[in-house]
Order: C-alpha cells, then sequence, then structure tokens
C-alpha cells in the first residue's frame, strides 16, 4: 500500500471566496471573494476521571466538542451584517434627499413622492421636510407634494431636505432581538505551491473548500468600523452546528457517529485527475458464477493513500481470453463467460478464463482476474 506518496508541500493564502445559502430553499444570502484572513477551528473539553487513591488521573473523556469560524472580509456587506442578526437586504429603502427647488410661487412642491421619517407613523397627514438650513421642521402633504407652513419668495433658490423611497437604495432592519441565520456555508480558499511572501510570488496549486452545512452566525455585528484612514471591514463568525446527513437534520445526539460540522476538500488545478490512483485492483482475484449468472466486476481504483474507489465502469475496457466474444454480447458457443461495456460479466459455460479491465484514459493502470463458471 502506497501512503500519501510523493505529496506536495501546499500554502493555503490569498483572498478567498465565502458563499452562504438557505438552507431551505437553496437560496444564494451572501458571497464574497475579499476575505482577507479568517480561520477554522475545533476545540474540545477533556473530562478527567481521577481515582480515590492520590487522585490518580485514570482517563479523559472528551465534551463541548466545537468547531467555530472566524473570517474578515476587505469590503463593506449589508447582507453579511444580516446573517449575524437573521435579518435580510430590501431594496427601494427610504431614504433622506436634498432637492433644488426654484420657487414660482409662493408654495414649494417637491418633485418626489415624500414618505414618512423612521419612526414616524406612516399615515401621518404630512410628512417632514427641511427648507435651507434654518432647522425649522415643515410638513409635506405626500398626496399633493406641497410644502406646508413655508412662504416662499417668487424666484429665489431653495435646497429642501426630506424622506423619500429610492428604488436601488439597500436597507437593513435591525431586530430589537437577534436571531442569528442558520445557512450553509461553502468557504474556498486557494492553496500555492510555494511558501512566497505573497500570493504572487507563487504558483496556484489548487483550492481547498470548506464545505459546512449547518453554520450558526454569532455576533451581531451591525456596526461600521470604518475611520478616516481605515476602510470598514465584514466580520463572519459562526458555530457549526452537529448535522446528520442521513436524516437532513442538525443532531442533538452530538455522540452520533452519522453527525458531522463540515467537510475540507482539497481539489487540485487542471493536471491528471487520475494522478492520485496508485493501480487498479480486481477484488478478490478469482471470481466464481454459476452458468447463466451475472455480476458486476469487483473492479476499484486503489488510491494513493490505500483506499478503494468505484470507478465509472464505461471509463474502462474489459477484455476475456477468448478473443472471439471479447467485444460482444452474444458469445460463441464454446466461451466461459462474456463481458459488456459497464464491466457485467455474464457466465456461459463451465470453465475458466481471465478479464482483464483497463482504464481507457490511462492504458497503464490495468488489473486481471480469473472468472471460474460451474455448472447449475
Amino acid at each position: 500500500m502506497a501512503f500519501l506518496k510523493n505529496k506536495p508541500p501546499r500554502y493555503a493564502k490569498g483572498f478567498s471566496e465565502a458563499a452562504v445559502y438557505d438552507i431551505t430553499t437553496g437560496d444564494l444570502l451572501y458571497w464574497t471573494n475579499k476575505l482577507k484572513t479568517g480561520s477554522t477551528s475545533t476545540s474540545m473539553n477533556d473530562g478527567p476521571i481521577e481515582g480515590s487513591v492520590g487522585n490518580k488521573l485514570l482517563m479523559n473523556i472528551p465534551d463541548t466538542i466545537r468547531l467555530t469560524g472566524t473570517f474578515e472580509a476587505a469590503d463593506f456587506s449589508l447582507e453579511a451584517r444580516g446573517l449575524q442578526m437573521g435579518s435580510t437586504v430590501q431594496y427601494n429603502a427610504k431614504s433622506m434627499v436634498r432637492e433644488k427647488i426654484i420657487a414660482t410661487t409662493t408654495t414649494l412642491t417637491v418633485t418626489r413622492t415624500p414618505a414618512p421619517a423612521y419612526g414616524q407613523a406612516s399615515d401621518a397627514d404630512t410628512y417632514y421636510c427641511y427648507v435651507g438650513n434654518d432647522g425649522v421642521n415643515y410638513g409635506v402633504d405626500p398626496e399633493t407634494k406641497e410644502i406646508q407652513g413655508f412662504t416662499a419668495t417668487v424666484g429665489q433658490e431653495y435646497c429642501v431636505q426630506y424622506y423619500t423611497n429610492i428604488l436601488n437604495a439597500e436597507q437593513l432592519a435591525i431586530p430589537a432581538n437577534f436571531s442569528p441565520t442558520v445557512g450553509y456555508m461553502v468557504v474556498k480558499t486557494p492553496m500555492y505551491s510555494e511558501n512566497g511572501a505573497s500570493a504572487k510570488n507563487s504558483s496556484l496549486a489548487g483550492y481547498l473548500y470548506g464545505f459546512y452545512p449547518r453554520v450558526q452566525f454569532i455576533g451581531g455585528d451591525a456596526g461600521v468600523n470604518g475611520s478616516q484612514t481605515e476602510a470598514s471591514t465584514t466580520g463572519l463568525n459562526f458555530t457549526a452546528l452537529a448535522y446528520d446527513e442521513l436524516t437532513d437534520e442538525v443532531c442533538t445526539d452530538c455522540g452520533n457517529e452519522d453527525s458531522v460540522y463540515g467537510f475540507l476538500t482539497y481539489v487540485p488545478c487542471g493536471g491528471d485527475e487520475l494522478s492520485a490512483v496508485s493501480s487498479l485492483s480486481i477484488v478478490g482475484g478469482v471470481i466464481p458464477l454459476a452458468e447463466g449468472a451475472t455480476k458486476q466486476i469487483p473492479v476499484f481504483y486503489v488510491m494513493d493513500n490505500g483506499e478503494l474507489i468505484t470507478p465509472t465502469y464505461t471509463d474502462l475496457q474489459y477484455k476475456v481470453a477468448e478473443e472471439a466474444v471479447a467485444t460482444t454480447q452474444t458469445p460463441s458457443a464454446d466461451a466461459t463467460a462474456s463481458v459488456n461495456a459497464e464491466g457485467l460479466i455474464t457466465a456461459v459455460a463451465a470453465g475458466s478464463t481471465t478479464i482483464t479491465a483497463t482504464v481507457t484514459a490511462k492504458p497503464t493502470l490495468t488489473a486481471t482476474a480469473t472468472v471460474t463458471v460451474t455448472e447449475n
């Protein structure tokens, strides 16, 4: 058995990607390709059991096992902040606008439909507006759009400030009682072949994917941490929930051997997908069959770590010792067995023969097995 032979070094660095999906609908809730720092880590408490004589340590029982993650994206995102609170971004948001109006009469009329200020009842008779910088709050009629209580001078220019709905403006409500989102998260991290000073000085070797079927976001980060010299970033903090693939549910029994927190999958860039295959093997070596019986040829890829992987049978070619029936579904009368393009063996008559399987894309990967057929 070859084990991790010639495994090249890999270095994780550079900007990563992250995507969060709704676990019910599959909708994309958030995506970024600007993760600049991040980590996932596991933790476990050891519960010691001690003997009574001198309190000798007998064993440690692991408990409170956790997988947590913390990432920081270089950009600002309302969607990511919504994940922390269980809130989603809505368009056509209400916002304050400033408008230049030249008075043609003593009454000013705004051009957009006014909206109530945040905290003001939506069915009010008038909404708030300000004219100039005098700080006086005037009313504006939502139907006529006329400013009430202000007398304008004809021909004069005024700056009017009021609320209205803007179609492409985004709004995130901050709930008074946070309820963080539980979603399906995928993190894609570039892996390099060299540990250079920066990603630009290395060759891209592949990508490491972190798949987390159920993560609950934590932190309630809805603020802005920008300054005069530093741009605001976006934090993504989560705790993975134990998940049972068989039931498609969050696993409440964390001792269940079928439950998982997540998966790490490394995918090399380009190259030969068969490069990690050490050999081809037909398990058992001898395949016994009775006349008329069929059996899928038990051929497997033997990976570098000794793992056996079932191939796609049509990716292989099969040949029996009797050349006349090597590629046909209708064997000759004196044939012992036949095999079709999907690797299905059919026992024809009592006797013994050999079947060879070869990987079409890599003919050096080949394996042979003996087929013995007995009379019924």
